[in-house]
C-alpha cells in the first residue's frame, strides 16, 4: 500500500449501513459498498420508454395482461442482488405502469437465479427447469417470501435431483392466494420466453383466450373482474416498490 493509499484509508471509517454504488465503467454491474469512502449512489429517474439500464432487466410492455391503465408519479425499482434477493435498496425511480414494474422485477430475479443455477448445473438441465425457475421468481417478486427463496437457492445447487421440487413448492405457496393474484402469476409464467429474452414481445392474447385444457381460466368470462385485477396489479407493484 502506498503512502497516499494509507492516508486515504486513515480518513475512512466503515459505516453501519451499505451504500449502493455504480461499479467501474468497464463493467455492467452494480455493487454495494460498506465504506464511507465509497461514493453514495444517486437514484435516477428513468424514462417511461427506457429500453435497458445497468443492474436491471427492463421489460416495459403492458400487453402481457389486460387491465386498466394506471397513472402514477413514479415507482421505486428495487435493487436485486446477485442471488436474486431483494436488497432493501432503491436502484431507480421509474414513472411506469405497474405492469411494467412487475414484469421487470420478475425478469431481473429470473436472470439472477438462472446465472446462479448455471454455476452449479449443466446448461441443458437449467434450460429444462427454466419455466419452474421463472415461476419461482414470479412468486418471490410478488410475495418477498425470503424463506421460500432460500429453499429455491438450495434446490438450484442440484437441479437434476431437486429441480421438480421448485414447481411443487411454488404451487404450495401460491395456492393460498386469492383468484386475482393466482391469475396474475399465471399470466406472468405464460410469458416465459419473453421474460427470458427469447422473444421480442409478449403474446397478444392472455392465457384464457387460448382455451387451454386444465386451466382455471379457460374461458374469458371466467377471468377476474378487470377493476379487481387492476387493483391487484397496483397492490403488487406498490408492494414491490416499497423498500
Amino acid at each position: 500500500m502506498t503512502s497516499r493509499q494509507r492516508r486515504k484509508a486513515s480518513h475512512c471509517r466503515d459505516g453501519n449501513h451499505p451504500n449502493p454504488k455504480i461499479g467501474s465503467r468497464a463493467t455492467s454491474t452494480i455493487t454495494i459498498g460498506y465504506s464511507k469512502c465509497d461514493p453514495e449512489y444517486k437514484v435516477r429517474l428513468l424514462d417511461r420508454d427506457t429500453l435497458r439500464q445497468k443492474g436491471v432487466k427492463i421489460r416495459s410492455s403492458r400487453s402481457w395482461i389486460e387491465c386498466f391503465n394506471t397513472p402514477n408519479g413514479g415507482l421505486n425499482v428495487p435493487y436485486i442482488d446477485s442471488l436474486g434477493r431483494f436488497s432493501g435498496h432503491t436502484l431507480y425511480k421509474w414513472s411506469c405502469d405497474p405492469r411494467s414494474l412487475i414484469a421487470t422485477t420478475v425478469s431481473t430475479i429470473t436472470h439472477r437465479i438462472m446465472v446462479y443455477a448455471r454455476r452449479h448445473n449443466k446448461s441443458f438441465v437449467v434450460k429444462r427447469f427454466s419455466k419452474a425457475l421463472l415461476g419461482a421468481a414470479a412468486y418471490y417478486a410478488m410475495s418477498k417470501n425470503s424463506h421460500f427463496w432460500d429453499r429455491v437457492l438450495f434446490f438450484c445447487r442440484d437441479l437434476q435431483k431437486r429441480g421438480p421440487l421448485i414447481h411443487r413448492l411454488r404451487l404450495f405457496f401460491s395456492s393460498k392466494w386469492d383468484d386475482n393474484k393466482r391469475f396474475v402469476i399465471s399470466q406472468v409464467i405464460f410469458q416465459t420466453n419473453w421474460l427470458l429474452f427469447r422473444a421480442f414481445r409478449p403474446r397478444d392474447k392472455s392465457l384464457f383466450y387460448g382455451r387451454v385444457k386444465r386451466s382455471t381460466w379457460s374461458n374469458p368470462s371466467d377471468a377476474p373482474d378487470p377493476l379487481k385485477l387492476t387493483n391487484c396489479i397496483r397492490e403488487i407493484a406498490y408492494a414491490i416498490s416499497t423498500i
